[in-house]
């Protein structure tokens, strides 16, 4: 890899220091909820400190204009410098869909169940409509011109000794899900980064510093995203466009 070391050992400490903390957590916090909601917050706390600022990082549900929402989202990765928030909060929020660039759905351990329940959840995301996307220029951005979010699915540990059958279970469970709606990868922290081709089920392999691919390929495949902004309007009945802002141009309001 053509990292530097020091950058190297930086993301090996940082995945030693995670899997630590899961660990610590696991032998001191009995209640499954309470476990998974910690490893959460561990992948938050990590994507909010190395991400760029133009990105916030909430948890939550995700809606459309017509007032579609998904299911509950672990990591909801949004751009906050040209998208107001609907509702924010450092414990749930919730995000218009054009906002949104990633969504990660996090496990302490991926088997074959954690995988499908993950897909579920990122399918309810990236099938919601896009209704009130605007380019800067030429108004009305088309659905077929924007890029639905992008959906991660991230593990402390996996339930298979080798990647390969994390490798076989996920594309097995690809097929079972609409291209459109298919995660974009998976990561196993302890053994390996895969990268799913676009509109196939052919893999991508990553096995040295996991944590560092995840966190390279998430920002790459988010600066993908053309510049749009969102007429927030749309979300709600009032005419703002219409009420003007009191000025007719006379000097008085």
């Amino acid at each position: 890899m053509g990292a530097n070391n020091n950058m190297l050992q930086y993301y090996k400490g940082l995945t030693e220091r995670m899997l630590s903390e899961i660990r610590t957590v696991s032998g001191e916090i009995n209640h499954a909820g309470e476990k998974g909601r910690n490893n959460e917050a561990v992948i938050r706390r990590f994507l909010s400190r190395h991400l760029p600022e133009k990105y916030t990082v909430s948890t939550g549900k995700v809606v459309s204009a017509t007032g579609q929402l998904s299911q509950q989202v672990d990591v909801i990765i949004h751009d906050r410098w040209h998208t107001p928030g609907l509702k924010l909060a450092e414990e749930w929020s919730i995000v218009p869909v054009e906002s949104v660039r990633a969504v990660v759905s996090v496990k302490t351990t991926l088997d074959r169940g954690a995988l499908r329940e993950s897909m579920e959840n990122i399918s309810s995301v990236r099938r919601l409509p896009r209704d009130a996307a605007l380019w800067e220029a030429s108004g009305i951005a088309p659905t077929n011109k924007l890029l639905r979010p992008r959906g991660l699915i991230f593990g402390f540990n996996s339930a298979w000794s080798a990647d390969d059958g994390l490798r076989t279970a996920f594309v097995e469970l690809l097929d079972e899900v609409n291209d459109s709606l298919r995660p974009n990868a998976v990561c196993a922290l302890e053994q390996v980064l895969f990268v799913r081709r676009p509109y196939t089920t052919n893999l991508l392999a990553y096995r040295d510093y996991p944590l560092l691919h995840f966190f390279l390929f998430l920002v790459k495949t988010m600066d993908r995203f053309p510049a749009y902004r969102v007429d927030i309007a749309k979300y709600f009945t009032e005419q703002y466009d219409q009420a003007g802002d009191g000025d007719d141009g006379t000097g008085k309001s």
